[in-house]
């Protein structure tokens, strides 16, 4: 069984590493475009009203995480019936949540987006258009979310790298749309934008009702369940909000102090960000559903073991990646941008240095939302998290620079780590010294020794592709090298020997 589920999660990570891989590349190109076509100004205006529609998802990023964890549960126990009665009521309360979603939008948001951004008084109009579209994008996301997560819980991910690959080649045709279409560029990607939203939603609705008989609603009503389901949100609501406010609560922060060049060079660190993540995150997409099963499973030592691994895994996926790119990060936006927006290099630097850390907590954050005792792990980590947007502001006013956001950033990640790490030890008995020693301590120890070569290259070599060429090479061969030799244990070791053996002999046939 170990091994199967094994398969199933290396299968599923390749799959949506494809999906990513493929996803980013036309994104990156995408985003140049996009940037080129609209301005700065413009780019940066989509990219801070898209912001505070994105604050007022908050409930329904408690709901989809309460509903996947739920669904995840009963496909465990194999009791379909159960899991046709939870899709059913997340369909009912998603649907109420959208309607609340769009009256706080149309109020407070709206009032936020008209007096309480920087923007400038002739694009205004402009502004309030992608505020509309973007509410809107957001209502049809809530339908759809019982949908995407009916797939996670069934692990389907190979549909779910179609409909990224699919998605991508829209939003890559609505680059040369906005080439064609003579009229506002700003309010035309808006518009286009909406249309990918509403053909993915469809998609994905009629996907899941053909595929799985439990996925297709009926109408009832369990009190119980629903009072389960609106207490696991209720306490998830506000880790939630708190995670919304770390990010896009100081993005709009930070428009107060700098204005939409600021939010310019956010969203365009941002984007290089979002693009190396999203290679880890189909990892821990992958990851996810099996942690959750082996708790509804009892399997204290396969969570645990699994739980180390990932962590691990994860980290030396991202800094495989990440590292070449916070090297070369001057040269690559050169490349990639026609032009760059001022504070990129360095918030590119600080963001993925900040993503770096928070890589050990996701396989945590499965972990102890599997068990639904959330309460006091979520204001406690809540609480952490909330501290970016007051000590930001604080420390923006007095003079600090505008790099001073992310780094708090790194320090609430940090301090937060360390309360997920308590919080595991006490609800799924995770030994902590052990993960320490199996995570932390290799981990710290290949970053250290792995940055030394590609930094020595990148120094003293000039400029230009040759060197970005070798500082990818020698990272590459610097960080496995370094995985291998310190950061697997000697199982793992053997275990990765006997895998380079059997496709050797493949080949070889």
């Amino acid at each position: 069984m170990v091994s199967e589920n094994n398969k199933r999660i290396a299968k599923n990570t390749a799959l949506l590493y494809v999906r990513t891989l493929f996803s980013q590349i036309i994104a990156l190109y995408a985003s140049r475009k996009v940037l080129e076509i609209l301005g700065v100004e413009d780019f940066g205006i989509n990219n801070v009203v898209g912001g505070v529609v994105g604050m007022l998802t908050f409930l329904n990023g408690s709901m989809a995480v309460a509903t996947q964890r739920y669904l995840t549960i009963e496909l465990g126990r194999k009791d379909m019936k159960a899991y046709n009665k939870i899709f059913s009521m997340a369909y009912i309360i998603h649907i109420v949540l959208a309607i609340l979603i769009c009256i706080l939008a149309e109020t407070l948001g709206l009032w936020f987006v008209n007096h309480g951004l920087n923007i400038p008084s002739e694009r205004m109009i402009a502004a309030n258009w992608i505020y509309q579209l973007s509410v809107l994008s957001v209502a049809v996301g809530i339908m759809q979310t019982p949908y995407v997560a009916s797939l996670t819980a069934h692990e389907c991910m190979n549909v779910y790298a179609y409909m990224g690959m699919g998605e991508a080649v829209l939003r890559l045709l609505i680059v040369f749309l906005l080439w064609i279409i003579a009229y506002d560029k700003l309010i035309v990607y808006g518009i286009l934008l909406f249309c990918v939203v509403l053909v993915t939603s469809f998609v994905y609705h009629t996907y899941c009702v053909r595929l799985f008989d439990e996925c297709k609603f009926k109408w009832q009503w369990d009190r119980g369940l629903f009072r389960s389901l609106l207490g696991f949100t209720g306490w998830n609501l506000f880790g939630t909000i708190a995670w919304i406010l770390k990010d896009q609560g100081v993005n709009v922060v930070m428009n107060i102090f700098g204005g939409p060049l600021i939010n310019a060079a956010r969203g365009v660190a941002y984007q290089v960000s979002n693009a190396v993540q999203n290679l880890v995150n189909g990892f821990s997409s992958a990851v996810g559903p099996q942690l959750t099963k082996n708790y509804a499973a009892d399997n204290r030592e396969g969570l645990h073991k699994l739980m180390m691994i990932s962590s691990k895994v994860s980290f030396f996926l991202l800094l495989l990646v990440a590292l070449p790119i916070m090297i070369e990060v001057p040269y690559l936006l050169h490349i990639w941008l026609v032009e760059v927006p001022e504070y990129a290099v360095v918030f590119t630097r600080l963001i993925l240095l900040d993503a770096l850390c928070a890589t050990f907590g996701s396989p945590m954050i499965s972990g102890l939302l599997a068990t639904g005792h959330i309460k006091w792990y979520q204001i406690v980590v809540g609480s952490i998290m909330l501290l970016n947007v007051p000590l930001s502001y604080g420390l923006l006013y007095v003079g600090f620079p505008m790099e001073i956001p992310f780094v708090i950033s790194i320090f609430v990640t940090l301090v937060a780590f360390l309360a997920r790490l308590w919080f595991c030890k006490h609800q799924l008995a995770l030994p902590v010294k052990v993960y320490l020693h199996r995570v932390i301590l290799p981990a710290l120890f290949v970053s250290l020794v792995a940055v030394v070569l590609p930094i020595f290259v990148s120094v003293e070599m000039e400029t230009g592709l040759l060197r970005l060429l070798s500082v990818t090479s020698v990272s590459i061969i610097s960080v496995t090298g370094c995985i291998y030799l310190f950061g697997l244990t000697g199982i793992e070791r053997n275990l990765v020997n006997a895998i380079i053996c059997n496709q050797w002999k493949r080949f070889k046939r």
